[in-house]
Order: structure tokens, then sequence, then C-alpha cells
């Protein structure tokens, strides 16, 4: 398949991060948020990225309750507000006009790629016309580029379960820590090795 070509400019655009599961993400203080976003913004501003994605590395989805627990918990923190996309609502803080960090609590990309198609067939889109490009842009939404590099906190024998489609052209790296310990420069560091590496799309830790 080739790579959507309105998805794609020059640069390190768009970053993802995996990491945590769910339970731990709602275990986290709306001021422990706000210092999360700030770090990973920080760090993905000073490559010129447009957009950072944070995302869990597995674990069980939110229930409607602990959903709504989070919901509650992420538009309490500063700059935070709740943006609705074809499979369900994330959350994006904005540095400023030039970046923005995208939160989304599903840990598995099977359900989020399945919500994506649904979400798009209930808003009146023909199975028929569906294609790769409309697909890439509903499961990445808000975010206009597709992921050029993937942080994977974990260790580097386990794909994170929260991604299906992000992985296909995208450079991996992989940092063996725990998610309450990643700092802007962890970050920092796996952007580093991305720029040492010639792009081999979709390949793993050189």
């Amino acid at each position: 398949m080739p790579k959507s070509s309105t998805l794609t400019q020059p640069g390190l655009g768009h970053v993802v991060v995996a990491g945590g599961t769910p339970a731990e993400w709602l275990e986290m203080s709306a001021e422990k948020w706000d210092e999360r976003l700030r770090a990973v913004a920080r760090a993905a501003a000073a490559e010129g990225a447009h957009w950072v994605t944070v995302v869990p590395h597995h674990g069980p989805d939110f229930s409607a309750e602990e959903l709504s627990a989070y919901a509650h918990l992420m538009t309490s923190v500063n700059k935070v507000a709740p943006v609705s996309v074809a499979h369900g609502s994330r959350y994006v803080w904005q540095r400023d006009a030039s970046l923005h960090v995208i939160v989304d609590p599903m840990a598995s990309g099977h359900n989020r790629f399945a919500a994506t198609v649904e979400g798009l067939r209930s808003a009146g889109v023909a199975p028929e016309s569906l294609n790769e490009e409309m697909l890439s842009q509903a499961i990445l939404a808000p975010a206009t580029e597709e992921p050029d590099l993937v942080v994977v906190l974990g260790p580097a024998d386990r794909i994170p379960e929260s991604m299906v489609w992000e992985l296909a052209y995208s450079e991996l790296v992989f940092i063996d820590l725990e998610w309450e310990k990643f700092e802007s420069s962890h970050l920092e560091l796996a952007i580093d090795d991305f720029n040492r590496r010639h792009r081999r799309f979709g390949g793993l830790d050189s």
C-alpha cells in the first residue's frame, strides 16, 4: 500500500508515544497529566513536530464508568479539550498554534479500527467508498500527518496492543521504561535515535 500523500509531510511531523495502561492513566492527577503533556511537547517541539499522540501500551479498555471518570480528569487539565472523532473522543492539549498533543485512552488498536469504521458508517459513509486515505485520516484525527516515529515504553519484543494502523510506516524506538518514569529526556533520546537512522518504513531498532 502506498503511503497516503495528503498526510505525508517532510521532517518529523508526528510522534506517537505508547506507554502505560488505561488504569495507570486514570490514577494520575490532573497536575501530573499537565506535567506529562508539557514534557512530551517540549521534546517534540525541539524537532519541529506538529503533533504528538499519546496512547496506552496495553491493558483493558475503560468501562463506561471509568471512561466518564477519565473524561472528567482530562477536562480538568489546563488547556485540554475533548475532540470528537470517528471512534469516540480524544483529548487535545495545545502548546501553541504549531504543536498539539493528542491523548487517546483506547488501549486496543483493533477496537479503535473497528470503531472508526463503524463511526464512518454511522456518519453516512458508504462501505464501498472507504479507502486507505479516508481510514487513515479518521483514525489519526485530529492529526493531519501520519506518524513518523513511534516511541514504545516497554520491552522490544512486545508491540503495543493500542496500535494497528499507526505502525505500518512508522519508525519504532523501544525504551524499556515504566510509564510513571517517562520524562522529556527519554523522548529526546528516542528522537536522537530516529534522526541517526536511515528511514526504514516500519523497521525495528537497529
